[in-house]
């Protein structure tokens, strides 16, 4: 592991240059679309907890506002920030959007490989990339803060802390807890294997994750140390979500578990809230967890809801395609699911009653977001999708 801070001038200015359509364009669009900072969508799943829920509410036939097509490969999810939506392609090409009326905003070529959701805060990017690379960005001007470079592929987003922590997973079987004013690493949690997805964070001190090697941790963010696990039944593609004192986590052969948290970062009981049906395997999303409910994806084709009470099962709606890393997401009264097959529906959270369905032709792969009144969806294709 190599750590560098940024020292070459003459980098600044490459990075200064390639921003500065951004630059101007960006603060012109900021200036008349700034939302309310509650309007903002800063993270892939919503908040540090990653639940999936948000207390926005969903109109029941959403309008297609505007699109804009790409036709390069992308999988990280789309970022809403100070009135402008982000994307970035695999390839490492980051633009920006008016959420208004979908007008370029910015254009930024990040010079490696992108697969994992980015997160925002206030005027900062934090990206995590394929080369093993962790950077900061300036949304203003374009310019690089700092870069830290771990041993491995990075695949999961990047989680921020209000405090100025950064806490982030690489293949290098490490989750890395960062300074994010300056890069320097405050800790570091070691795995056995490959860490896929995000760290959720319970009570701003303790960071939850999974891996290849089937364990779900937890780690102290003050020190890095891993304070607990517990081993599942199969490897963890996806991250956990946590409610409460709760955490909930799909493994890859579809069972979904409740872990309870109990103080100095050590796990309670756990039990089984779904079990898979076959030894197939295939589930490579995340739940989305409300006060009273747990809503997964399951045996390929299926939105299930289930009582976080008792465990039992509320509904089953079976989706028009086949299910795949496009995890559901609640918004107050209503439920997202996107498809593998490009199908975009919202059902009643009380019911799984379809409300409205969308077919965008294309692979879905990355998380939507919901900000300002509106729905956006990305698909595997680079094609963002604005509705209201």
């Amino acid at each position: 592991m190599n750590y560098k801070r940024l020292g070459a001038l003459s980098l600044l200015l490459s990075l200064l240059m390639l921003f500065s359509g951004c630059v101007e364009r960006g603060r012109h669009a900021h200036s008349i679309h700034a939302p309310l900072t509650e309007s903002q969508w800063t993270s892939f799943r919503g908040g540090t907890s990653l639940s999936g829920y948000t207390a926005s509410p969903l109109p029941d036939n959403p309008t297609l506002l505007w699109e804009y097509r790409h036709g390069v490969r992308t999988v990280a999810a789309p970022i809403v920030s100070h009135g402008t939506v982000y994307i970035c392609d695999k390839h490492g090409q980051l633009r920006g959007f008016s959420i208004a009326d979908g007008t370029p905003s910015c254009s930024l070529d990040l010079g490696g490989d992108v697969e994992a959701p980015f997160v925002t805060a206030d005027t900062l990017l934090y990206i995590g990339q394929m080369d093993g690379q962790v950077r900061a960005l300036s949304l203003t001007d374009g310019t690089e803060l700092w870069h830290f470079e771990t041993e491995g592929q990075i695949l999961g987003s990047p989680t921020f802390l209000s405090r100025g922590v950064l806490v982030v997973g690489s293949y290098d079987n490490t989750m890395y807890t960062l300074d994010a004013r300056t890069g320097d690493p405050v800790g570091r949690a070691s795995t056995g294997y490959y860490i896929n997805g995000a760290a959720a964070i319970w009570r701003d001190t303790y960071a939850l994750f999974g891996g290849c090697d089937a364990w779900l941790r937890v780690s102290d963010l003050r020190t890095g140390h891993v304070t607990d696990s517990i081993r599942l039944d199969a490897y963890l593609p996806a991250s956990p979500a946590v409610e409460g004192d709760y955490a909930y986590v799909n493994d890859y052969q579809g069972n979904l578990y409740e872990i309870r948290l109990s103080k100095d970062g050590h796990f309670g009981r756990h039990r089984k809230m779904l079990v898979a049906e076959g030894d197939e395997g295939g589930t490579t999303s995340m739940p989305a967890v409300t006060a009273d409910a747990v809503f997964t994806l399951a045996e390929g084709r299926f939105l299930v809801c289930i009582d976080r009470a008792d465990a039992h099962v509320r509904w089953r709606q079976m989706l028009r395609g086949d299910v795949g890393e496009c995890s559901p997401l609640v918004c107050a009264d209503r439920v997202i699911a996107c498809t593998r097959t490009g199908i975009v529906s919202i059902h009643d959270v009380r019911t799984g009653r379809p409300l409205w369905t969308y077919e965008t032709g294309e692979q879905i792969v990355a998380s939507p977001a919901v900000a300002a009144g509106r729905l956006f969806v990305l698909t595997a294709r680079g094609t963002l999708l604005c509705f209201s």
